[in-house]
Formats: structure tokens, C-alpha cells, sequence
């Protein structure tokens, strides 16, 4: 099942797949859905995902999508279970039967080497390749494809989202290091297991290379291990170890150690931060992440969902209900200097660049994340807090209750108005200074230096 975060996002995957079945077949009859948009919701994009869900339960898309997350997560098992296993088996390969000394040199490379090699590759590809898939990446976005059944719109719109916010090397990231971590971990446990099970002894062997390049290497590489508890040959164990295997306990138990650490440490450590890594800030993303409501499909939409009549219409006439929600005064509190949004199209990038102390409470659509976002604010108050606005929609008493609210959680309190423009602009202006909004911002620099306490 999809977390709460995800929903949001599995809203939208919907809307864009639905977007690409009808640029392909038309649309069906959608009256009642569209109707049924209009009263669910006020802003265009909420709209759209609303009648997405009407359109697309009845067309199955919905039970499509959710058919292909079951199939990619089998898949998922699949190839996770074949690395877990190729990995035991390098493991066993490298330990062998116990019958002869293990060659720490040839162990370590082969267990590590070709996992760091991926990893220069991976990174470079990340950095310098950008969204295009490459190497295990290239692999699961083909297999991504394969297991759509028979409606291909859905992964499709699930890779196009992605590429369109910047995700999709982030969720080819998290694969890649989720096989990769597997295989690793398969690796260690077939070291442990053996070594548990067996007796076995280590040396080095070299022709061209000098007895002191192992004892400084091993001394290098078992650096961090030692600070973490690791047993680690001392310098005369490792020189003592190069011709031939000892027969010494204590120096066979710390060969051992040093390359169960080591493994551990320099080849599955860093491909589970990295997936762990990856894996937060896909999340993310999906959170951030609106629907480019300038592509045709949405374009024709909007006509229907959000006409011109009511976008531009009368802010609504109860001036004594306005009235009553005031924005409050100053507060002391001290919280990170926070930024949230009210009803923002997509046509522009959330969130905006911020300084890194700046947190980032999201855009609020739905009444459900309207009350999260107040319940964040209430539960951690910010020093300024921004809240920015649409100017092309007009403003109602929902937003401007909503806007008064957030004042009360809240040191200093500014509005970023987005757009504003002609009657519409002066629509907006109105209404919040009707409220009592001292603050606000038309330019997003000077907005956002506000909110970085560098304008009073």
C-alpha cells in the first residue's frame, strides 16, 4: 500500500497517465466528472486530479497503475533475490573449502573491486549523464516498460513525471544501489557464515611488489575498522603473512576480521547510505512534485475546470466573514524560517532555490493538506514565516481564513503573491490588506531575502 506521502503523487501519476490515454484515443463522456471536480475542489490542478480519478477508475487506468506497482515490486524481489544470491556465491568463491590459504589481495579485490568500479561509473553517470539511464539504472527503466500489461500510458506517465522534475535518476539511483547492497550483503554473509564454519588461513603473494606496500596498505584500510573494534593485523603479521599462510590463531582471526570489516565498511555501508540517501530525496521530490499544466491536454482542461468567468470573478461578497479572520501580530517565536504555498499551479518550479536553513512545508491543495500544514506549524512555529499565493486565482474567504491561521504560527509573517497582475492583482491586494497582512511580496528575490532575514 502507498504511504500518505505517496498518494498525492499517485493522484498525479493517474492524471498524466490519463492525459496521455485521451492524446491518444480522445475523450469520453466526462460531464459528471467534471462536475464533480468543479465541487470537490477549488484550485485547477486539484480539479484535474479529481476528475482523474473519476475518469480513470471508470477507463480501469487506476487499476492498471496499481497492477504495475505489483508487478515492479515483484520484479524488484526477483532481482533483489538473484543479487542477494550471486553475492553468497562470490562470498563462498572467494572463501573457498578452507583446504587452501585465501589470498587476501585476490579476496578483497574480487569482492570490492568490482563494486567500486560501479560506483566511479554510477557517479559519473549521476553527475555528467543527467537523466539518462545507464548500467543496472538502464536495466530496471527497460523492465519498467515490459511489465506494463496491456496500458502502456502507465509507465509512461510514471517515467515522464519523473524526468519532468528532475526524479528519474533519483529512482534509478535507488535501484541501483538496492542491487547493489544486496549482492554485498549476500557477499558478507557467505564470508561470516564460512569463516564461522571453517578454519581457514590468509596470505599475500607478489612477485614485483615490496612487503612493505601490504603492511602499509593493510594498515590504511584497517584504520577505520580498528576505531570501530575490528581486529586488524598488526605490521609483523602482515609481513609474516607474504610467503607463507601462519598458523597463529590470533593473527588468522584478525585477517578475518580485517576483511569482513572492510567489505562491511568500504563496499555495503556506503551502498545503503546511498540508497537511504536517494530513497529521501525521491520522497521528496514526489512531494514537490505538480503537474505541467501547460501541455495541451491540461491546457484544453482548464477552459472546462477552471473558466474564465469564475477565476476572475467577484471575490466573494461576505466582507463581515472576511473580515473576521485577521491576520495576528508579531510573536517571539523562533523556529526555521519556513516557506509554504496556497493553490499554486504548476506552471512554476516548487520549491524555489532556498538557503539551506529555510524549511520547505510544501504547497497545500486539499483540505488535508491544509490541515498538515497548519499542524506542522503549530507543532514547530517558524521565526517568518512566507506564504505564497497565486495572483491569477482569486482570492476567497478560504484562502484568506487559511492565510490568518498560518499568521498565529509565526514570528514574522509576509505573503509572496505570484503573478498578480491587472484586476486580478488588485483583487489580492486588497484582500490582504483587508486582513492585516503588513508584508507583501511580488518579487520573488526580494520575497525570499525576506524570508532569509536579509530585509527587515
Amino acid at each position: 500500500m502507498p504511504s500518505e506521502a505517496d498518494r498525492p503523487f499517485d493522484a498525479r501519476w493517474l492524471a498524466e497517465a490519463l492525459r496521455l490515454h485521451e492524446d491518444a484515443h480522445g475523450r469520453g463522456d466526462d460531464a459528471a466528472a467534471l462536475v464533480a471536480a468543479r465541487r470537490d475542489a477549488a484550485a485547477l490542478e486539484p480539479r484535474i486530479v479529481a476528475r482523474a480519478a473519476h475518469v480513470g477508475g471508470a477507463l480501469g487506468l487506476e487499476r492498471a497503475r496499481t497492477g504495475w506497482v505489483g508487478r515492479m515490486r515483484l520484479a524488484a524481489v526477483v532481482v533483489l533475490s538473484l543479487s542477494l544470491l550471486g553475492g553468497v556465491g562470490a562470498g563462498l568463491a572467494v572463501a573457498g573449502d578452507g583446504t587452501r590459504p585465501i589470498n587476501v589481495v585476490w579476496a578483497l579485490g574480487g569482492l570490492l573491486g568490482l563494486h567500486l568500479v560501479g560506483l566511479v561509473v554510477w557517479l559519473a553517470g549521476f553527475v555528467f549523464a543527467g537523466s539518462t539511464p545507464s548500467g543496472i539504472g538502464a536495466a530496471w527503466s527497460g523492465l519498467a516498460a515490459r511489465v506494463a500489461g496491456g496500458t502502456p500510458e502507465v509507465p509512461r506517465a510514471f517515467l515522464g513525471l519523473h524526468r519532468q522534475a528532475g526524479l528519474l535518476r533519483w529512482w534509478l539511483a535507488v535501484a541501483t544501489h538496492a542491487v547493489w547492497s544486496a549482492a554485498l550483503a549476500g557477499a558478507l554473509f557467505a564470508l561470516i557464515a564460512s569463516f564461522l564454519l571453517r578454519g581457514h588461513a590468509f596470505v599475500w603473494e607478489t612477485t614485483l611488489l615490496p612487503a612493505g606496500f601490504f603492511v602499509d596498505f593493510v594498515a590504511v584500510s584497517g584504520w577505520l575498522p580498528e576505531r570501530l573494534g575490528f581486529a586488524v593485523p598488526d605490521a609483523a603479521t602482515v609481513a609474516a603473512s607474504g610467503a607463507s599462510a601462519l598458523a597463529d590463531e590470533t593473527a588468522r582471526r584478525a585477517w578475518a576480521w580485517w576483511l569482513v570489516a572492510c567489505v562491511a565498511l568500504y563496499g555495503l555501508l556506503p551502498r545503503v547510505l546511498l540508497w537511504i540517501a536517494c530513497g529521501w530525496r525521491l520522497r521528496r521530490g514526489r512531494e514537490a512534485l505538480r503537474l505541467n499544466l501547460s501541455l495541451p491536454g491540461y491546457a484544453a482542461l482548464a477552459a472546462e475546470l477552471a473558466p474564465a468567468s469564475e477565476r476572475i470573478g467577484v471575490t466573494d461578497a461576505a466582507p463581515d466573514a472576511i473580515a473576521s479572520a485577521r491576520v495576528d501580530g508579531e510573536h517571539g517565536f523562533d523556529g526555521p524560517p519556513t516557506l509554504a504555498g496556497i493553490e499554486l499551479r504548476g506552471d512554476r518550479p516548487w520549491p524555489p532555490a532556498l538557503p539551506r536553513a529555510v524549511r520547505d512545508l510544501g504547497v497545500a491543495d486539499s483540505r488535508e493538506q491544509r490541515t498538515r500544514l497548519l499542524a506542522a506549524l503549530a507543532q514547530d512555529p517558524a521565526r517568518r514565516l512566507l506564504v505564497a499565493c497565486d495572483g491569477r486565482l482569486s482570492p476567497d474567504r478560504g484562502s484568506l481564513g487559511l492565510i490568518a491561521d498560518l499568521s498565529r504560527h509565526a514570528g514574522r509573517f509576509a505573503v509572496w503573491l505570484q503573478a498578480a497582475q491587472g484586476e486580478r492583482g488588485e483583487r489580492w491586494r486588497e484582500a490582504l490588506g483587508g486582513i492585516g497582512v503588513g508584508q507583501v511580496f511580488e518579487d520573488e528575490a526580494q520575497a525570499l531575502a525576506w524570508l532569509a532575514g536579509e530585509r527587515t
